[in-house]
Parts: C-alpha cells; structure tokens; sequence
C-alpha cells in the first residue's frame, strides 16, 4: 500500500514540473513600434466560387533576398490567429518571431464584410488602435504565436518573418479556407528536377507583376496535409541546365570523335608496319 502510494506521488510530481515547464515557456510579445503600412500588398482576395465574396485568405509573399516573408491575412469575425514561425518545426535563436506588424481591422460587429469594406482598408495609411495581445507559446512540440483580440475583429493582419535564406519555403497550414505563396519575381515552380510544391497546389498563375502565384484551398487538402512546403528556383535555371547538358554531350561526342579517329589512324599505321614485316621476311626467305 505505501508503495502504491509513493508511486502516485512521484506521478503528480512529475506531472507537476511538466505542467510549470509548459507554463515557463510561454511568454509574452512586446513591440516596440508599430509596422509600417506601406510595406505591404494588401489584396483584398475574393472567393470567385462563392459570388466573389471576400473569405479567411493568408498570403505569403517571399521578398527576392529569400531571408524574410510578409503574410498577410484577411481575417473576418475573428477574435484569434495562430502564427507558426518558420523555425516552428526546428527551433531557432531566441528573438521575437515576428516584426512590422500592422493592423488593418475593425471591430466585426460594426464592419459588413464586403468587398467595398476590405477595398477600403487595403487604401488606409494608419493602423487600428485595437486591444490585442501576443504570446509565444510551445504547442505539441512546435512553436506557436498567438494573437488575441478582446473582441472579433475584421480586416487585414500583416507581419513579417524571418526565413532561412533559402530557395525553399515551409510552412504551418495556417487556418484559412484559401493559403497563396507568391514567389519572388522571376522564380517558379513546379520542376521535378528543380523543385516543386508539396502538396500540389490548387491552380497556379502569374499576377501583374510576373509573379507566379500559387493556391491552396484548406477544405480540398486532406487532414494529414498539416504542412506546406515550396521549392522554388530562378526561371531561366532549366533552360541553362538544358543548354549546360547539351554543351557536355557535345563534348563528349568530340571527345569520342578524337578517340575513334586515333584508333583507326593507329590501326593503319599498325596494318602497314606488319606488311613491312611480311615484306621483310619474305625478303629473307628468297635469300636463302
């Protein structure tokens, strides 16, 4: 009977120091100042399947130095965002996860979510003075940052983040019924060889700048498709590769060219040092 008991003390024990090392790593996200609006695209992305109608968007836009990504999200009725940073899966240096964080919303209850609504906040040059707060927390073994409004709010929410500074961007599926990485102008996607996207996205398409854009649609992934993951490369790397692979074929082909050419030139030069040979010692043979 002690023995039982002692067990189960030692389980709340551990269970205890588990639960304050959960508690000790959450923590709370001061931002000295407010970010910058103008640094941002804000499209107010409408669903074409549902009456173009604005609907829970977040694009990723990937800046051409590949070291940092703006999201930006639309967000309607929301009091709640999980943001996973991209050392989420990894870890990485102890800093605020994100910086230049903007807010373009209003309060839901006084916004319509319309077109007109997000049209109009995306022209706005100030941030809204809302209540909200931001921790960082560690959720199922990844890191999380959670921002919390004391009421529901509509409009845009942007940020940016900072990124390995490689040509491969991964990524949390956010909660958003439509999730779009728009790659830096003049790289793609999409070669097996290069580097695709995983999952495969929903359609991809150039916007007005020349930047492919891809999109997924959350109610059409399956539920295991927790992560998205995008290979990217410079536009012009398969043309050079091709060309790069062609050059090597023909020197290869000159190569064996130089090396078939030799043989038969050896070959004749040794066809007539043997009849020299024969002559000589049919030469000899008559002297006798």
């Amino acid at each position: 009977m002690k023995m039982k008991t002692k067990c189960i003390f030692t389980l709340l024990a551990l269970l205890v120091v588990f639960i304050s090392g959960c508690i000790d790593q959450k923590k709370e996200i001061t931002l000295d100042e407010p970010g910058n609006v103008s640094s941002y695209e804000f499209d107010a992305f409408l669903d074409e399947w549902s009456n173009g109608t604005p609907a829970n968007t977040t694009t990723y836009y990937i800046l051409k130095d590949k070291t940092e990504v703006q999201a930006v999200h639309i967000v309607i009725n929301s009091s709640k965002l999980e943001i996973f940073p991209p050392d989420s899966l990894g870890g990485g240096p102890d800093k605020d996860p994100i910086k230049n964080f903007v807010l373009l919303v209003e309060p839901a209850n006084e916004t319509v979510a319309n077109s007109d609504t997000f049209m109009r906040l995306s022209n706005s040059s100030n941030v809204s003075e809302v209540n909200y707060t931001l921790t960082q927390d560690v959720t199922r073994g990844m890191k999380v940052v959670n921002l919390e409004f004391k009421e529901p709010v509509t409009g845009f929410i942007a940020y940016t983040l900072d990124t390995p500074g490689t040509q491969s961007f991964t990524f949390m599926k956010p909660d958003s019924e439509f999730i779009r990485v728009v790659l830096p102008e003049g790289y793609v996607t999409g070669n097996r060889v290069f580097g695709i996207a995983r999952p495969e996205p929903y359609e991809t398409s150039f916007d007005e700048k020349g930047r492919q854009t891809l999109l997924w649609i959350s109610s059409k992934m399956g539920e295991h498709e927790e992560a998205i993951q995008v290979k990217y490369y410079v536009e012009s790397a398969p043309m050079y590769f091709f060309a790069a692979i062609m050059a090597l074929l023909v020197g290869v082909f000159m190569v064996l060219s130089r090396y078939s050419r030799s043989r038969k030139e050896l070959e004749s030069v040794r066809e007539i040092f043997e009849l020299e040979k024969e002559y000589e010692r049919e030469t000899q043979r008559k002297k006798k």
